[in-house]
């Protein structure tokens, strides 16, 4: 840009002689010579010197014009002036509508006010010159610092047609690199945005899945350690049902046992009235009852045999007699 404005300056010298050279006799010294030092130090590429003499130079009516405001402007840009430029091109704007510089003084104040950081005030400034001015040499500048206003304030998804139109539309352009550049970040970053996306969405899922399988986990649990209580209150139950049956076994054997012990002291105390050598009570045994029963059979045959033999030898004696 500053190749370019050394170019129009040139111009605007040229255009300027004829005038200085006609007004200078009828100009007071001090403004013919301050604006001759500010030409020669514009031409010279001095531009703090330039600034200098032509703000001196413009203080002066007969100077005060579109023509060395312009070359002002350009002067305090080049000096890196920015804030002063921009007053000035409000000045200018305000003042010189009519003026074949317009256009490019309205390019200006839009790059102005991106180098101070006025992006939003930028955008507005730049897009008026492009819709104003789409056949100028100037309109795929103005759309790359339109994409570079709207980069800076982050608004990716803005700049990137943007920067397609000056890559794709105006290959001639002197920003097409760095429009490129900031192309192909913007398609990394949309790409690591999305990559990005899509692993939160993926770990909120994988977290989703994660608490739910927990949750049931903890669910199936609750379930079994319910189920292993139920199962232990019916291994408890049966338990007690076993012991409880236990004792009444117990209580039955006592009285059983109870029972017999009274049963073998009668017959004890019966069988030593009567004389008759009865042994004491024993355990029930099936066997040894049946042989009791079978000797006491025994005995009472042999008892009947004998009252038979005697019976038999009263009557033998009573038939001699």
């Amino acid at each position: 840009m500053k190749n370019r404005i050394a170019v129009i300056a040139v111009l605007g010298l040229s255009l300027f002689s004829g005038s200085l050279l006609f007004g200078a006799a009828s100009s007071s010294g001090s403004g013919t010579a301050a604006f001759v030092e500010g030409c020669k130090a514009y031409s010279e590429g001095d531009w703090t010197t330039a600034v200098f003499m032509l703000k001196k130079a413009v203080a002066y009516p007969e100077n005060c014009n579109a023509d060395s405001y312009f070359m002002l402007i350009s002067s305090e840009i080049n000096a890196g002036q920015d804030k002063t430029a921009l007053d000035d091109c409000d000045f200018y704007l305000e003042n010189y509508k009519k003026s074949v510089y317009y256009p490019r003084v309205q390019f200006y104040k839009g790059k102005l006010l991106f180098n101070l950081n006025e992006y939003d005030k930028s955008i507005i400034t730049l897009s008026d010159f492009c819709h104003q001015n789409e056949k100028s040499d100037l309109y795929p500048l103005a759309l790359f610092y339109i994409g570079e206003a709207l980069y800076a304030g982050y608004r990716y998804d803005e700049a990137r047609p943007i920067y397609e139109r000056v890559v794709e539309n105006y290959p001639d352009c002197a920003k097409k690199p760095d429009a490129q550049f900031k192309l192909d970040s913007i398609i990394q970053r949309q790409r690591e945005e999305k990559l990005l996306y899509l692993l939160k969405q993926t770990g909120e899922e994988y977290l989703s899945a994660k608490e739910d399988y927990e949750r049931q986990l903890r669910m199936y649990n609750l379930e079994a350690i319910a189920q292993t209580r139920q199962k232990l209150n019916d291994v408890q139950q049966e338990n007690a049902d076993l012991q409880r049956q236990v004792r009444d076994l117990e209580g039955q054997l006592q009285m059983m046992k109870g029972s017999k012990a009274y049963s073998a002291s009668s017959y004890n105390s019966v069988s030593y009235k009567e004389g008759v050598d009865v042994p004491n009570a024993e355990p029930f045994n099936e066997t040894r009852d049946q042989v009791r029963l079978l000797r006491k059979k025994a005995i009472d045959a042999q008892r009947l045999l004998s009252e038979q033999s005697e019976e038999n030898e009263s009557y033998e004696n009573e038939y001699e007699e």
